[in-house]
């Protein structure tokens, strides 16, 4: 019986180093998950800026042809509804590239969050179950007095 409490101990030393490590594996893999947000948001800030300057390039484009045709940008008709569909194509890929932003952010908090369930069910596995069990035991034979 004397020689379950030293294992049982021991068992319990390597739970709190498991336990040690799992949160700086856990605190490493938000840091990590943050890092990788923080790239797609500023990936997708930089494509917006282009997607404009894309935008006004184009437009800008578009009345230097019309007017070269002696047509006039504010004059309605097909240069408005032209313009107007450039400007709702652009805003569509810009949409577009937005949820796909939101879906790979999304994607980066699941599996950080798997990750936490992971580490909660590993920590309740039968190994320090049965370590904790024979400690118990052992504490309940043993007089401590």
């Amino acid at each position: 019986m004397g020689g379950m409490l030293p294992t049982a101990a021991l068992s319990a030393v390597q739970f709190g180093m498991d336990m040690a490590q799992q949160k700086t594996n856990q605190a490493e893999a938000k840091a990590d998950a943050q890092t990788q947000t923080q790239q797609i948001q500023q990936q997708q800030e930089v494509q917006q800026r282009e997607r404009r300057e894309q935008l006004r390039r184009a437009m800008a484009t578009q009345r230097a042809r019309f007017g070269a045709q002696g047509l006039t940008a504010g004059g309605g008709g097909s240069t408005e509804s032209t313009l107007s569909g450039l400007e709702g194509e652009a805003a569509r890929d810009e949409q577009d590239a937005t949820n796909l932003s939101s879906l790979r952010i999304d994607r980066i908090n699941d599996d950080l969050e798997y990750q936490q369930r992971r580490s909660l069910l590993d920590a309740s596995s039968s190994r320090y179950r049965s370590a904790f069990s024979l400690m118990q035991q052992s504490l309940r034979s043993v007089s401590l007095l």
